[in-house]
């Protein structure tokens, strides 16, 4: 069996490799690591997608008219073919070497190298007789390898490494990803005949860059404009339009259309006063979240971490699970983007891996986490994460990671995105200290009350740098009964709107219900006796009217 590899050279001539729009920073300083005379070999890092391979033959093709490389070789080696030669034998060794002594010396440019690290065995072998291959000054070695598999090399191959020199690839701005699809229109536009406008453009990049989803850019962008364009031609259209492009965009990420073309703007603008519309007696918690959601959506905040993170404390029924669900509802406008996992039930060492699912090889690796299949398949959701304090400290680690970075490996060695995400964390710790300092009128959402009554506590359980990840600690007032008068109206009107079809109105007078939410309040239980109370009482009255 022999390998195949390419005369990148000759492809050139022959037109076939592409133009690059911009990077060119990026080109100047892969021209001077291959110039060098040592360390002149190039290791190019970056997402799938992001423009590796086109960057490497761009580079190529305008290397290959200059003077300077004349006689020149670029050869190009297929990192698949490799892999599938070295498993076609107990032994490749010999295999390998034969291969590395028929390439032709000069600059060899070895595509998608990561590929060689899922078979170890194979990878070993290369490497031991790559190392001279790397070494020889006539040869020059170009690899291009995405992040996670760059990361495993550093851990356990630091040695190898040394003879390369490092380029990462960055997102390329906004007005060159719109000169890529224009670039890109020429070959995928011939064949459907339609028109289309900058604008369309700009809101493909601007969807595809919002949405992590859609793919890396700028191959997301390409595959985002060609379905549009498909969609559009499906409906006999002219001209692509916004809503073709939208329509797209919702099918792929699971958004409902109607909420990718609201203004949301305005949803920001009004997501404090509804949230206080449902949720009674916590503006000033409310107020903390909403302000930290509203900067990170406006793009204020850094994108490389959850749109927000609160850990909120509270007595229980005081509306922290309420307030969770219907922020997830005004966010993201959809049942499914509201994720709630019990901590509890992470509270043995052993358990820990259930989060991110496990390694291969271990029982249960098939079915994934139970923190990154749900964000995997939603990835614009909240998680809940009720009653934090009842978790492993190993817990933790994970969620430093979350909160820092933004994104999780899961045991399937899958990279999810958490960035489109809001982490709330509920905790019964500190309750006692909660209620006494406002049954003393304490201001307990003060930050002389955060760090001498609620920190001792909170770092009994939870390690510093834990607590500083979270982009605020909230706490939720104590209801009075004013307040729960108040919860108990809302939830007489739920029920009336449950009930609509059968058009039944309450008339409960005010003194005798006041008079029994008295009886019913407690500090510690918050509105769930109160909740209970009204559902006993209105689906009774219900219940007998039906049956008469």
């Amino acid at each position: 069996m022999r390998i195949a590899y390419y005369d990148l050279k000759l492809e050139a001539a022959k037109n076939r490799l592409p133009n690059i729009v911009g990077r060119r920073e990026e080109m100047k300083r892969l021209a001077r690591i291959i110039s060098r005379q040592i360390y002149n070999n190039c290791l190019i890092i970056g997402p799938e997608g992001i423009g590796k391979t086109s960057l490497v033959h761009s580079w190529v093709k305008k290397m290959s008219g200059s003077w300077r490389h004349k006689n020149t070789k670029f050869i190009q080696l297929e990192a698949e073919s490799f892999l599938a030669l070295g498993e076609t034998k107990n032994s490749p060794f010999g295999w390998y070497q034969e291969v590395l002594d028929e390439i032709p010396t000069g600059v060899l440019f070895v595509d998608d190298f990561g590929l060689l690290l899922q078979n170890k065995t194979a990878f070993y072998a290369f490497a031991r007789l790559f190392k001279p291959f790397l070494e020889s000054p006539k040869n020059r070695v170009v690899l291009t390898i995405n992040k996670e598999d760059y990361k495993w090399l550093e851990k356990e191959e630091p040695g190898w490494l040394n003879s390369f020199e490092i380029i990462n690839l960055k997102n390329q701005p906004a007005e060159e990803q719109i000169k890529i699809l224009s670039w890109c229109l020429k070959y995928i536009i011939p064949e459907r005949r339609l028109k289309t406008s900058k604008e369309n453009l700009e809101l493909i990049v601007k969807r595809v860059q919002r949405f992590p989803t859609l793919g890396q850019m700028p191959a997301g962008a390409i595959k985002l404009l060609d379905e549009s364009l498909s969609l559009a031609k499906l409906q006999n259209k002219k001209i692509l339009t916004n809503k073709d492009i939208e329509a797209v965009v919702a099918d792929k990420t699971g958004i409902p259309l109607s909420q990718l073309q609201a203004n949301e703007k305005e949803m920001l603008k009004n997501l404090e006063s509804n949230l206080n519309k449902e949720i009674i007696s916590q503006g000033q918690a409310i107020a903390k979240i909403s302000s930290t959601i509203q900067r990170a959506k406006l793009g204020l905040r850094n994108a490389n971490r959850p749109l927000g993170s609160f850990l909120v404390l509270g007595p229980s029924g005081v509306g922290k699970t309420e307030t969770a669900k219907m922020l997830a509802r005004i966010i993201f406008g959809r049942p499914e983007s509201f994720t709630r996992i019990d901590m509890s039930e992470f509270g043995q060492e052993h358990t820990v891996q259930r989060l991110t699912g496990a390694p291969p090889g271990y029982v249960g690796y098939d079915q994934g986490g139970g923190l990154t299949n749900p964000v995997k398949e939603e990835p614009y959701s909240l998680i809940l994460l009720d009653e934090i304090e009842k978790a492993h400290p190993k817990v933790f680690d994970i969620f430093l990671q979350v909160l820092d970075d933004g994104r999780l490996t899961s045991g399937q060695g899958e990279t999810v995105d958490f960035t489109q995400t809001i982490i709330m964390a509920t905790s019964n710790l500190a309750v006692s200290e909660i209620l006494a300092g406002w049954e003393s009128s304490d201001d307990i959402h003060s930050n002389d009350f955060l760090k001498s009554k609620i920190f001792p506590v909170l770092t009994s359980a939870f390690r510093p740098e834990f607590l500083n990840r979270f982009d605020n600690i909230v706490i939720f007032n104590p209801l009075s009964s004013g307040d729960l008068m108040s919860i108990a109206q809302l939830e007489i009107k739920k029920i009336e709107e449950r009930v609509s079809e059968h058009n039944f109105k309450f008339n409960i007078d005010p003194k005798i219900l006041s008079k029994k939410i008295e009886e019913l309040t407690d500090y510690r239980f918050g509105a769930r006796p109160v909740k209970r109370f009204i559902e006993d009482v209105c689906e009774t009255l219900i219940t007998k009217n039906l049956l008469k």
